[in-house]
């Protein structure tokens, strides 16, 4: 079910696309902000309602004007990944125009535990980047 790969090869891959996400993100102070503080959920909201839940919350928020423009972008961002060939789960998507919440009401148990599992990692390095390469406002900066 899960393409055979090295662990540090998938780990390594996931890591870099999640840097190439925040990083598209990171000029836009606006949407960047939000990204970041979203990106610092998810994982939480996962476990606290589900993964289905925490997708259909955010296709929802994506209409908000506010937020919308940041939440849009980390539904992209995981949808992207998952789709993506270095993905160890892209098997999920059978039509190359299947949206992220139509897959995971097809999914069976073991299959959506997967996802959930990837979802979560992946989203680890969202927030780890986010952190690391979006600047607070209100903090002071450390470089010279």
């Amino acid at each position: 079910m899960i393409k055979n790969e090295s662990i540090g090869t998938v780990a390594n891959q996931r890591a870099e696309f999640a840097y190439r996400c925040v990083k598209k993100v990171k000029d836009d102070p606006e949407v960047a902000k939000k990204y970041k503080a979203y990106s610092r959920r998810i994982m939480a909201m996962v476990r606290v309602n589900g993964l289905l839940a925490t997708i259909a919350f955010i296709k929802v928020s994506i209409s908000n004007k506010v937020d919308g423009r940041a939440y849009n972008q980390l539904y992209a961002d995981m949808e992207n990944w998952l789709k993506c060939d270095e993905c160890p789960v892209s098997f999920v998507y059978k039509k190359e125009k299947e949206e992220l919440i139509d897959v995971l009401l097809s999914l069976n148990s073991n299959e959506y535990r997967i996802i959930t599992k990837e979802i979560m990692e992946f989203a680890n390095w969202l927030r780890r980047f986010a952190e690391g390469m979006i600047k607070d406002d209100n903090k002071p900066s450390s470089e010279n």
